[in-house]
């Protein structure tokens, strides 16, 4: 791939979490690569299932302003709370240091599914010359039943369909494939070469860069896995390194986890690789109009894996819903026990009804009523 002069660019990272901060890793290693451009801005992807505080509106609907002062928060019907917002940080690193003459940080929305991302990218190319869609990780290249782990695929997913389906310009920048845990070491090699990336040598300059950014600005406000994994393996002489992973479900004050070890190829985490988006074939990156949308097409009408929806909580038809739909990493005991305690947060009205699958209502569901019955397969819950 030549290098690229140009205006603007916008880095997005797709993924949620620390992508947004990967973003300045890309732009790092792109401008050490000979490409040029005048300014650039960063972006990340704002969970559908949070609500976001000081948040400036643009005119391009389904994108904001992220400032420092930014907020994220869960918010239920009996209480509200903050969490960490990782972008806010970013934003606030961007303000004080114009890190790879980065301007401004933008929140993309994904409530309106990939058709909303669709037409947010075409409303952006009005703005910039070209997009790096930036993934560390490789979740984005799930392939199907095989990968039997991943953790994360719902926001890529929509994310690269969103993308491709708006044929504005623009390369995926992947680093630190198998850091997220996720795909496996072999899935992976398999995957890159298939779909024809471009490798090139990760710097240490931009690496060690990275690594002082994320010390000073993000590690403080939400410490994440995947950033500081990728510079570890990044420096590790072994073959490969063996790091620990879990699925994760939180009903109120329970917490369960269903652990598993990934294998971490090196070599690999000494690249970086370009490749055009739309090679990738990604089962869950369908066409979609809401999370909702995609999680009936993805985990009722193909599979169920663990994904960004399970145990969330979403607007559906003008209620609060939970997706009460744990993880099939966990054993069969502990995804009834976990439905039991959502069964209870419903009785104490933290929302206004359940999203589950059928075959789950065998759990106990006295003082509730299954109130409507989707074609596909998932059901509605409320209390009797």
């Amino acid at each position: 791939m030549k290098t690229k002069v140009t205006d603007r660019v916008l880095f997005v990272g797709i993924g949620g979490g620390n992508d947004v901060f990967s973003t300045i890793l890309a732009a790092l290693s792109l401008w050490q690569m000979g490409w040029r451009w005048k300014s650039c801005s960063l972006a990340g992807v704002l969970s559908p299932f949070h609500h976001h505080d000081v948040v400036g509106l643009t005119t391009l609907p389904g994108v904001s302003c992220v400032w420092s002062n930014s907020k994220r928060k869960v918010v239920r019907r009996d209480k509200e709370f903050e969490i960490g917002f990782v972008d806010a940080c970013v934003a606030k690193l961007v303000a004080e240091q114009t890190p790879v003459l980065a301007q401004e940080v933008f929140g993309l929305s994904l409530r309106e599914g990939s058709e909303g991302v669709t037409q947010t990218f075409k409303l952006l190319a009005e703005e910039f010359d070209y997009f790096v869609l930036v993934d560390v990780g490789g979740d984005c290249f799930y392939r199907g039943k095989e990968d039997t782990h991943v953790l994360s695929p719902m926001f890529d997913a929509l994310v690269i369909r969103g993308f491709v389906d708006s044929g504005v310009p623009g390369i995926l920048f992947e680093a630190g494939p198998g850091t997220d845990g996720e795909l496996e070491v072999e899935a992976l090699e398999q995957v890159l070469s298939q779909i024809a990336t471009e490798s090139y040598q990760l710097q240490s300059e931009a690496v060690n860069e990275w690594e002082k950014l994320y010390k000073q600005c993000i590690e403080p406000v939400r410490t994440g896995n995947t950033v500081p994994t990728t510079i570890q393996a990044f420096r590790c002489q072994e073959e490969f390194m063996v790091r620990p992973y879990s699925a994760r479900a939180h009903i109120g004050t329970a917490r369960f986890y269903s652990k598993f070890e990934q294998r971490i190829k090196t070599s690999l985490c000494r690249q970086v690789f370009l490749l055009d988006p739309a090679r990738i074939r990604n089962p869950f990156a369908v066409k979609c109009i809401s999370p909702f949308d995609w999680f009936m097409q993805t985990q009722v009408a193909r599979q169920r894996t663990n994904c960004e929806a399970n145990l969330e909580y979403t607007s559906y038809g003008g209620d609060l819903c939970q997706f009460l739909t744990p993880s099939p990493l966990f054993p069969e005991y502990e995804r009834k026990l976990i439905i039991q305690y959502g069964l209870s947060d419903l009785r104490h009205a933290t929302c206004d009804s359940v999203l589950m699958f059928p075959s789950d209502l065998t759990t106990a569901l006295d003082g509730f009523w299954v109130t409507e019955m989707f074609p596909k397969g998932l059901c509605k819950v409320v209390r009797a």
